[in-house]
């Protein structure tokens, strides 16, 4: 995954209000494979796709928690919370 960007969760899993830090945003116009780092050490492989310049769509593939916890695959809608874009607040699920 050399193309990917690394994305990082300021908590074992992802909901609406959760924060989340993305140093380089993908191309606007791809889809672009993700590492989805979570804040007690696990990680997902996931897509992320910049539907607008301060929303993004994200789906996170399926994962356990360092406690054991599975999480099943879901797909998230993204808000950038500054003018930098490098953090974002997790709106709602998507479908």
């Amino acid at each position: 995954m050399s193309d990917s960007i690394q994305i990082q969760v300021a908590d074992s899993h992802l909901y609406p209000g959760c924060t989340v830090r993305i140093a380089h945003l993908p191309e606007p116009a791809a889809a672009t494979d993700a590492l989805v780092e979570f804040a007690d050490g696990s990680g997902a492989h996931g897509t992320c796709h910049l539907r607008a310049p301060d929303e993004l769509e994200l789906a996170v593939d399926g994962y356990a928690t360092q406690k054991r916890h599975p999480v099943n695959a879901r797909h998230w809608l993204l808000l950038a919370v500054d003018a930098t874009h490098h953090s974002w607040r997790v709106k709602r699920r998507l479908p």
